[in-house]
């Protein structure tokens, strides 16, 4: 009886027939019934994992003209009091509070989704398909308005059609989903039902008369200019340049001569311990161009450290391929390139192929990465060649192949591998090599809407690994539980244990975290203890967020580490936003006896003219006495056509 209502609740809905307005709506965050009264609404939400109906309701209205998408969301909550929005600016990370999302895939292949995000003060959050640096010249914008209600909060949206790449003009089925985030308790609701690994019943929104593409043939440059004084050099002087262009309605171009990333903060990686290599986010805006056409296992950007000049391509071929071209030289030192096709034949049917080249004097670095993706109902096949051509290492090679089962907020991947020990593709991320067996991961969620628990998640691996030669490598266990109280606290408890080449590791984690997922305001205690490398190891992590008002923001963290010898790291952080696009930063770093501060005021985040003042340098790892001043002037060359 489960199965039967699941398998019907994963029916194929009913497509949304589209409504062209004449008269567009007011964008007040006012939901005016005198102006959506010709707009067909869609009612209801629903638990992403078991299609299960969620008790608050809500109602969604879209339409569109020739020049925008409408879109309008009116939400009840059943205690309005813990509705959280502390956002109010444009496209700014919006995980913190309430929001709803408007995805919409323009080319109804399921694989080029935009998003849209609203929070109940207005502000937003954009992602275009493929992927956009944060540049509001390169990434776009649309207008909202929201607003707090006795019951619940409501809100407006105008999203130009020129902020998304449009496939071709004429009549066109939409896929699209309308999602709920609901801060409180950390639901992420969905307006139709689309069960994991069956995306092709997300819905249709039909006979949508798209406009003609409009390609902007304008060459964007963002030249900079920077000047300032450095301790070890004296006087600074230095400039550079940012262009993007549209080559094609599909097809985008990204370049930058002498890029400059002294304004960009970098992650900090933890003390934690690990047998692996650890790779910290990427923040500059060169490689955050296209990265979701450009993401595969044989590249990882943060490889690339530096470069006197690049090229970033990327786009659609038409409406079920997509590629990516990546390269970049440090003149005399080295060359990279990267090539990424993604191919989607069918909604559940998706294929990949990369290669890279990474060239130095004396060494040369080429990789190939095949890959196919299945989609069986609530099953996915994943198989995946990759290979390695290295100067100094010769060849190599990995082969894996996993089967994921996904329903009702239970999954569970089963799946081998085999890497030789020369395998080296040296712009990709590959934690180890020489190694063959087989790992299998489980995870259940369960979100609850009575009772003292608000949810919990309980998380079980098992990994054995032999060397390629056949001899013991590793095997591993891990177990870890978590469940949030119903006033927000959170409770986790991680088990691992592992014999590593003879090496017997355990480690215990017990951590707390109220309330868990703000992160405005928060508490959290981590307590590692166990043996690591035939060593006792102790780690102990305080974290707290502070915000005393919507535009001060103040983050510590503190770690401690006993281990061998003892090491221990501060971070301590402030954001203080004295408008939509000017902000004062700053950052405190003391990793045992060294230490690292500096202080930033920047106008950015809008459009015009982008300055920054810094003192200190914010990724060195000791304080350096330096002060930099920093422009950049936005150029528009040339005009747009049809």
């Amino acid at each position: 009886m489960a199965l039967a209502f699941t398998a019907a609740m994963a029916m194929p809905q009913s497509p949304l027939t589209a409504t062209k307005l004449d008269r567009p709506p007011t964008i007040d965050g006012k939901i005016d019934d005198s102006e959506w009264h010709s707009v067909t609404p869609l009612t209801g939400l629903k638990d992403p994992n078991t299609g299960a109906p969620y008790p608050d309701s809500a109602k969604f209205w879209i339409a569109y003209d020739k020049n925008y998408v409408y879109f309008a969301a009116k939400m009840t909550e059943s205690e309005p009091g813990k509705i959280r929005a502390n956002e109010y600016r444009t496209n700014v990370d919006l995980s913190g509070d309430d929001y709803v999302e408007l995805d919409l895939d323009l080319s109804g292949s399921l694989s080029a989704f935009n998003t849209f995000q609203i929070n109940p003060l207005g502000a937003t959050h954009i992602s275009i398909a493929g992927g956009r640096a944060a540049k509001r010249e390169w990434l776009g914008e649309f207008l909202a308005k929201g607003r707090v209600t006795p019951d619940g909060w409501e809100a407006e949206a105008r999203i130009p059609w020129r902020a998304m790449n449009i496939p071709r003009g004429g009549r066109h089925d939409i896929r699209f989903n309308i999602l709920r985030f609901i801060a409180k308790n950390q639901r992420t609701l969905a307006q139709t039902f689309v069960p994991p690994l069956q995306t092709a019943l997300t819905p249709t929104w039909q006979s949508v008369d798209l406009p003609k593409p409009e390609v902007d043939h304008s060459i964007k440059l963002l030249p900079y200019l920077y000047t300032g004084y450095d301790p070890s050099t004296g006087g600074v002087y230095n400039g550079g340049l940012d262009m993007k262009t549209n080559l094609t309605d599909q097809v985008t171009m990204v370049g930058s001569i002498n890029p400059d990333f002294r304004n960009i903060e970098n992650s900090i990686l933890s003390l934690d311990f690990s047998r692996f290599e650890r790779i910290a986010d990427e923040t500059r805006p060169f490689f955050q161009e296209g990265h979701q056409y450009s993401n595969s296992q044989l590249f990882i950007s943060q490889r690339i450290h530096q470069f006197d000049a690049g090229i970033n391509t990327y786009g659609r071929l038409n409406d079920k391929t997509s590629f990516s071209t990546i390269a970049t030289a440090q003149f005399g030192n080295e060359s990279d390139t990267v090539i990424n096709v993604s191919h989607d034949p069918t909604p559940d049917t998706s294929l990949r192929v990369t290669t890279t080249d990474l060239e130095q004097p004396g060494l040369s670095n080429r990789s190939n990465l095949f890959r196919y993706s299945q989609n069986f109902g609530a099953f996915n096949l994943f198989a995946r060649h990759m290979d390695s051509q290295d100067t100094t290492l010769g060849e190599g090679v990995q082969n894996d192949a996993y089967l994921t089962y996904s329903r009702s907020g239970f999954t569970s991947t089963t799946g081998w591998a085999f890497a030789s020990k020369n395998f080296k593709p040296r712009l990709g991320f590959v934690s180890e090599v020489d190694l063959k067996g087989f790992g299998s991961f489980n995870d259940f969620t369960r979100n609850f809407d009575h009772g003292p628990l608000s949810d919990m998640d309980v998380q079980a691996s098992i990994t054995a690994y032999d060397h390629a030669d056949g001899s013991f490598y590793r095997n591993e266990q891990f177990y870890q539980a978590s469940a949030t109280l119903r006033g927000g606290l959170n409770l986790s408890l991680g088990i691992d244990q592992a014999n590593f080449e003879g090496s017997k590791d355990s480690l215990y984690t017990y951590a707390a975290t109220y309330p868990r997922g703000n992160p405005y305001n928060n508490v959290r205690i981590q307590y590692d203890q166990g043996m690591q490398a035939g060593l006792p190891y102790h780690s102990i992590t305080g974290t707290t967020s502070y915000r005393p008002n919507k535009k001060l923001q103040f983050t510590l963290r503190e770690q401690h580490v006993d281990y061998d010898v003892a090491s221990d790291q501060t971070i301590f952080t402030t954001a203080w936003d004295l408008g939509k696009d000017r902000s004062i930063a700053s950052r405190f770093v003391r990793q045992d006896n060294n230490f690292n501060a500096y202080l930033a005021y920047q106008r950015s985040g809008n459009q015009g003219t982008e300055y920054y003042f810094i003192l200190g340098d914010p990724n060195a790892l000791s304080y350096r006495n330096a002060i930099t001043l920093k422009l950049v002037v936005p150029v528009s060359i040339g005009k747009s056509r049809k």
